[in-house]
Formats: structure tokens, C-alpha cells, sequence
């Protein structure tokens, strides 16, 4: 599978190999050989485009571990918010405080991550999920008589919220041409260089 950069490198590999046959049959003449200055120009403009070709490769495999090493410290921090989350119904009211100071602590660490720059979609969406857990955590804890409507209205912004992330990773997967599983239970699992990874 070859990146559009890549693509256009072979393309325009191809089209200057094309050149070159359609330049010897132009001429006619068969018998006479190009000169040696038209067959350096030649070779270095395949050995150019032959080492931008695998310059753009590395770079591509490059952008793919940064994903990969992004992904994982994201997740972590992803998971903790979550279990801090579903935790909050065993929870009295100072241990809710305790919650949302959690969540305060998590936002700010994935904020400070340095994301790829095809995952700042994705970052921005996780960061809203921790804000939406943030904000129910203090709905809770500042008000005394709940409001169930209210509450469920937090819940399903919180649910679309969820969603919203989890298709801005998969989108960023289909950018990058990541290879992809969605699971049965919500996960994701992508391959980078013949590893296999869960989100």
C-alpha cells in the first residue's frame, strides 16, 4: 500500500522512463545511441527519484511509529478517565470531588501530550470526553437532588462525545492507511509494520 507521496514518486519514475523510450523512437534512428551526457541526465533523475521514493518511505514508517508511541501513552490515560468514570456510583460525595480532581489531572496530561499531527483532530475530541466526564462528576457533586433529565442529557452528549473520538481515530487510521479492526466490544485493533496494537 503506497502513500500519495509515493504514488506520485513511482508516477513520476514511470513517466520519465516513458520519456526517455519515446525521445529514442522520436529520433528515428536506431542505430545512434543517445550521447553520454543525455544518459547521465537520465540516471540521475531516476537515482533522484529512486532515493526521494525511499526517503518518503522511511518518513511514512516514521509518522506511523509516532502514531503507535502516541496511541499508547494517550490510551493509558484514556483508560483512567473511563474506569474513574464508571466508578462514580459507588462513590458519596467526597469521593466524587476526589474523581473530578482526577479527571482535572488526566485533561491536563493528554493535554500536554505532543500529538502527531494526524491525531490533533483525535486529541481534541478525547480531551472533550474528559471535559464531559469532568462535568457530570461536578453536576453530581453540586447538586444535591439530581435531576435524572439533566443527567441523562449529559450522559448521551457524553456517549456522542465518546463516538465522536473513536471515528476521529478511525479516520486518522484511513488517512494514514492503518490497517484496522473494529471489535465486537468497542476496541480497535490496527497493525503498523506487521504489529498488531489495541485501542
Amino acid at each position: 500500500m503506497l502513500t500519495p507521496a509515493q504514488q506520485k514518486v513511482k508516477q513520476e519514475l514511470e513517466e520519465l522512463q516513458l520519456k526517455a523510450l519515446v525521445y529514442q523512437n522520436e529520433k528515428g534512428n536506431p542505430d545512434k545511441r543517445p550521447s553520454s551526457k543525455k544518459w547521465i541526465y537520465i540516471l540521475v533523475a531516476i537515482c533522484a527519484t529512486t532515493c526521494s521514493f525511499i526517503l518518503l518511505l522511511d518518513f511514512s514508517t516514521d509518522t506511523q511509529e509516532e502514531i503507535v508511541s502516541y496511541l499508547q501513552i494517550e490510551q493509558e490515560y484514556a483508560k483512567q478517565s473511563a474506569e474513574l468514570f464508571n466508578e462514580i456510583t459507588k462513590k458519596d460525595s467526597d469521593t466524587l470531588q476526589q474523581s473530578g480532581i482526577m479527571q482535572t489531572k488526566i485533561q491536563k496530561k493528554v493535554h500536554s501530550l505532543e500529538a502527531p499531527a494526524i491525531l490533533t483532530e483525535h486529541k481534541s475530541d478525547l480531551l472533550n470526553v474528559i471535559q464531559q466526564r469532568r462535568d457530570i462528576i461536578s453536576y453530581l457533586t453540586e447538586t444535591k437532588n439530581n435531576n435524572s433529565i439533566q443527567l441523562n442529557k449529559k450522559l448521551i452528549e457524553l456517549s456522542i462525545k465518546e463516538e465522536m473520538a473513536a471515528n476521529s481515530l478511525l479516520s486518522a487510521f484511513d488517512r494514514e492507511k492503518i490497517h484496522y479492526d473494529t471489535q465486537e466490544d468497542g476496541t480497535v485493533q490496527y497493525w503498523v509494520n506487521s504489529v498488531a496494537y489495541h485501542y
